[in-house]
């Protein structure tokens, strides 16, 4: 059994969990953010003291970018103490020196899929989960690939802006999920926050034309950088998660304008979108498959 912990910048989620995926207790706790690097770490070492001798690993997904060969966390998201903190060494020193591994929460994401999800029976996928940014995860033969500088797959950076005269404009600043409500706020003029996301698809099933709008326009950019992923790298599948995808209609229109393109450009190779099997768990399951993967297990 294996103690995951899943940080996130409100929550701390952690989970007990089997070699196998079988989550067997979950919880979570608040998210100590005004105590430092030493009280965040304090919070987890509390959590460990309930499982203390049941467990034989501690798996860790993160905000920031992470060497995951040392462990050590780099910028760290709404948790900037953990700048060049070795979480790794640090945390298991707390916890009885047992193993610890630490990967970055969009590539645990990814993990999971490639595990036991909608990529389980392929060796190169993408994976994309859009939410408040715009999370992403290149997996080749099974595993993390990372880049010289911990970069690859960080989507939410790809440049939607072509015209040399213009800003450049980052694909999260136009296509996050939680921009879907703030478009149809503006479009109907009202206060930009007047629509989040779950109003946003309500109107959208209900007919309403701007919504129809705004979603082919946000589903066709997706498609495009899929294109732009495919030809790079050539995966087997591109799985789309975050919230955003339990919704139906999402997944059907990011189909929908792969096919526009494919019919403007046939000769590339067609993107293969599917939907990831986790979302709430995925980066639990993830953090314990990058630990079996870092030790050798798998």
């Amino acid at each position: 059994m294996y103690l995951v912990f899943d940080i996130g910048g409100s929550f701390v989620k952690y989970a007990t969990i089997t070699p196998a995926g079988e989550i067997t207790s979950k919880d979570k706790i608040p998210t100590v953010l005004d105590q430092g690097a030493e009280g965040f770490i304090d919070s987890l070492e509390k959590v460990y003291q309930q499982f203390k001798g049941q467990v034989e690993g501690i798996a860790i997904s993160t905000p920031g970018a992470v060497d995951v060969e040392k462990g050590i966390v780099y910028n760290g998201g709404n948790l900037p103490f953990l700048h060049q903190v070795c979480l790794k060494d640090v945390v298991s020193k707390r916890c009885d020196h047992l193993p610890v591994a630490v990967e970055n929460d969009g590539k645990c994401a990814g993990l999971a899929e490639v595990w036991i999800g909608s990529a389980k029976d392929v060796q190169d996928a993408i994976v994309i989960a859009f939410g408040t940014g715009i999370a992403g995860a290149v997996i080749k033969n099974k595993r993390i690939h990372r880049g010289n500088r911990l970069i690859a797959g960080e989507v939410s950076f790809l440049l939607n802006e072509m015209d040399r005269h213009k800003e450049p404009v980052i694909w999260a600043h136009q296509n996050s999920a939680l921009l879907l409500g703030v478009k149809l706020s503006i479009k109907k003029g009202m206060h930009k926050d007047a629509f989040d996301g779950e109003k946003f698809f309500e109107m959208l099933h209900e007919g309403d034309h701007d919504a129809k709008e705004i979603l082919k326009d946000f589903c066709y950019s997706a498609a495009v950088h899929f294109y732009n992923c495919q030809l790079i790298f050539d995966p087997d599948m591109i799985c789309i998660g975050g919230g955003i995808s339990e919704q139906p209609s999402l997944i059907e229109e990011l189909k929908n304008q792969v096919d526009v393109i494919w019919e403007k450009v046939p000769h590339i190779g067609k993107p293969n979108v599917v939907k990831c099997k986790f979302n709430n768990d995925s980066n639990l399951l993830g953090a314990l498959y990058n630990f079996m993967q870092l030790y050798q297990l798998v």
